[in-house]
Order: structure tokens, then sequence, then C-alpha cells
């Protein structure tokens, strides 16, 4: 505690502190004199012995200086006030510098909070590490949907996986009230299943009902539910009308389930499911009709990899035994240029300080001093340049929103969260450093 109160007493008392000094160096050299004087010589003598005693004053304010509390706090703070006026001697670098870093340190700070917003956070299934995505390869070797036959196999012969489902678009008219036309899916019996989660209010889909003659039963989100129905609790098993066919209410999910599956181009909000309702007498339960979006839940201990080998080991078996119905391919399981920018503009500006640097060294400013000043003037050029970079980080995730972002999910949770901003603050600080090395050393070589 003795050790903090001192290092803030010599921060922010530092005229009272240097006053303190003053007063001891002067204290001290007077001691001397004294005892010179005691042993016989005059006082010019004295005093002259003294100070050759002592050295220079200056000398040995700046000896105590290096050796109290905070110095390092306090050579930071005054390499910064130096970069700030350093940077206010040449507007035109430093606004090209800033408007270089604003680009560069705000692209990738975008795309970051594009990355935490919609990859990093945990997804809203229980397990959701065990979760995969599984595609077919089209002729170009790029993913594509599965044909129902193709499902059927796949759920049937794999051991892989504990749960399979399919899922298609779907955008019913709702005729209540006014009619509206929703955003939903239809999907097998265990999608629900599948992604681990159960209505709040009624049941999930039963696989009787997974059958083309089977009553057409819904299952709502708890948005629409309360928007369209007042938050009814006695609509399980109430019939609504859509799209000219009466449709029974089997279930309500929970206010948190979040819907990642949406395969609208226009994009918006999944807000009702019904069952796929297939079987393989109907043509578009074909295997050619690659219009199903195949999801999968790991078994216990199964990693990737055998899933990987696996489906790949069904599939050639499925290509040989129907060669027409499939391509060639498979099953898959789906700020350097600001730098150098910088880099470049600083090493330009470095042949127009050399005198500057020379002069201090000549004054006795070390090598590593000067690297740490003129890295510390590229760090905070770099900060301001992240500062400024913040307003295209701001509006990409909202222009994106607002041009349509077709199957991108969560777009509502991108935003700049402490964790975008911490890493922005550290991209700036790299960049600073990683731009500024290069000039910084070769000026710190200058010729005193």
């Amino acid at each position: 505690m003795n050790r903090i109160l001192t290092i803030f007493r010599n921060l922010v008392r530092r005229e009272n502190v240097e006053r303190d000094l003053d007063a001891e160096v002067r204290s001290y050299a007077d001691l001397l004199e004294e005892e010179r004087m005691s042993k016989g010589m005059n006082a010019n003598d004295a005093k002259r012995a003294a100070r050759m005693n002592m050295g220079g004053p200056e000398q040995l304010k700046e000896e105590i200086r290096a050796n109290r509390a905070g110095t390092f706090l306090e050579s930071l703070w005054q390499d910064l006030r130096f970069a700030a006026r350093s940077l206010r001697k040449y507007p035109g670098f430093t606004a090209v510098a800033i408007l270089t870093l604003a680009l560069g340190i705000g692209a990738n700070t975008a795309i970051f909070s594009l990355i935490n917003g919609v990859l990093m956070r945990p997804l809203p299934y229980r397990d959701p590490g065990r979760l995969m995505i599984v595609w077919e390869k089209n002729d170009a070797g790029g993913p594509e949907n599965v044909g129902y036959a193709t499902y059927l196999e796949w759920k049937t012969q794999n051991k892989s996986f504990q749960e399979l489902a399919v899922y298609s678009s779907w955008q019913p008219i709702l005729q209540i009230g006014e009619p509206e036309q929703l955003n939903g899916l239809r999907v097998t019996n265990n999608y629900f299943r599948t992604l681990g989660i159960r209505p709040e209010l009624g049941r999930d889909f039963l696989p009787e009902e997974d059958v083309p003659a089977s009553l057409q039963v819904v299952i709502l989100s708890h948005a629409l539910w309360q928007r369209k129905f007042n938050s009814d609790p006695g609509i399980v098993g109430k019939s609504i009308d859509m799209n000219a066919t009466s449709y029974v209410v089997a279930g309500v999910l929970p206010a948190t389930y979040e819907s990642l599956m949406n395969r609208n181009p226009q994009g918006g909000t999944v807000e009702i499911w019904r069952v796929l309702g297939y079987d393989v007498s109907q043509p578009w339960a074909c295997r050619s009709c690659h219009h199903l979006v195949a999801i999968g839940r790991l078994g216990d201990g199964v990693t990737a990899a055998h899933a990987i080998a696996e489906m790949g080991t069904i599939t050639a078996a499925q290509m040989k035994e129907y060669p027409k119905e499939y391509s060639d391919g498979s099953v898959t399981f789906g700020l350097l240029v600001a730098c150098s920018n910088l880099a470049n503009l600083l090493l330009a500006r470095a042949s127009n300080r050399e005198h500057e640097v020379a002069v201090r060294m000549a004054l006795g400013a070390g090598r590593v001093r000067i690297v740490r000043q003129l890295l510390s003037e590229n760090c905070l050029l770099a900060l301001i340049g992240a500062a400024a970079g913040l307003v295209p980080a701001y509006w990409t995730p909202l222009i994106i929103a607002a041009v349509g972002a077709g199957d991108l999910p969560r777009l509502g949770s991108v935003h700049l969260d402490w964790h975008v901003l911490a890493f922005g603050a550290g991209l700036a600080l790299l960049t600073g450093v990683l731009s500024g090395l290069a000039p910084a050393l070769r000026l710190s070589k200058a010729n005193a």
C-alpha cells in the first residue's frame, strides 16, 4: 500500500515531488560544501570540490528519477504526450495514416463482430458441439442439398448419428385477421429432437404424423404465439387456417429458442413448422431432388472424423448402385495490407526524422529509449485509427441486415460488445508495433 501511495504521489503531485527533489539536491550540495570548508577550504574551492564530487545536479536528479516508483508510467505518459504533439505537427501524414488504419482495423473489427455474434457464441441448442450439417457434393465440389430417398438410406444405414433429420422452406399464408405470409419450415418428425429442443406448451411431432395422409399439425414459435394468438394458453389442439387448409397446433416453442435454419432467400425469422410428410412414392422424394437440408446429432463418443468416413462409405455405395442419380461428388461437412501501408508511410517519414533522433541520442537517449518513444507514437496513432474504425465496424452489420443477408443467421446478435472493443484495441496495438518496428529500429541506428 505504501508503494502504491508513493507511485500515486509521484504521478499526480509531480510538481511537489520535483520541488522536494530540488531541495534535497541543494541540501546535499550544501552538506558537501560544509564538509570541505570544515577541512580548511575556502568557500569557492569547497563549492567547486562539492560539485565535482556530486556530479551535475541535473544528472543526479535523473538518476534519482530513474529509480523512484512509477518511473515507467511517468515516462510512458511523457512519450504519449510527445507523440500527440508530433502527430499534430504533421497533420497531413496523421490524416492519411488514421484513414489507412481506420479502413484496415475497421474492416477486421467488423469481420470479428460478425464472427463473434454469428459463430463464436454457443448455438442455442443442447450439446451444440455434437450437431453437424450434412451435404452432398455437386460436380464442382461445392455443397448441395439432398434428396429424400438419399436421406432415408443415410438414416437407416449410418451408425454415427443419434438422430438425422431434414427440412425445407415453407411460406404459408396465415388466415387470421389480415392474411400474412409466414416464414416457416417443413421438417421430419425428429427435427426438434435432433436439435435437443422441447416445446414449452404442448408436444413435439409424432412419427405417425410424418406421412402424406396424416392430420396436418404445426408447432408455433413463441413470438408468433404472442403476436397472432395473444399468448392464448389454450392454443394447443386448436385449428388454424393456412392456404385454405386447417392445421392443428401441436405445441409452442420456448421464447429462448432461436432458429438458425432459415432457407428463405428474403430472410426473416422462422415462426412456424409442420411435418414434412413425404414417402418415396412421391415424385419430389427422388434422389436427384436436391431441396432438403440434412442435420445430424452425433452419438455418444462418435467423432466428426468417424462420421465423415462412414458417410463417405455409404455415399460411395449409393453412387455405385445408382450411378445416374449421383454426381462424382461425395459427402462433406460443412489486416496485413493496412500494416504494410502504414509501415511504408512511417519509413517515408523516417528520413525526415533522422536529425531529430540524432539530436536526442547526442543528448544521451539510448537506443531502447528511442525505439520505445517511436513505438509509443505508432501505438497512439493506431489507437486513434481503431477508434475511427469503429464507425465502419458499427455500420457493417446494419448494412448487411438492410440489404438482405439470405441464410446468415443471428445478425441481431452482432454488436460492438466488450469482446469486439477488446479485439479492436488489441489489433490496434499489434498494428502499431508491427508497422512501427522496422522504422523505429532504422531510426534508432542514427549517427549521433
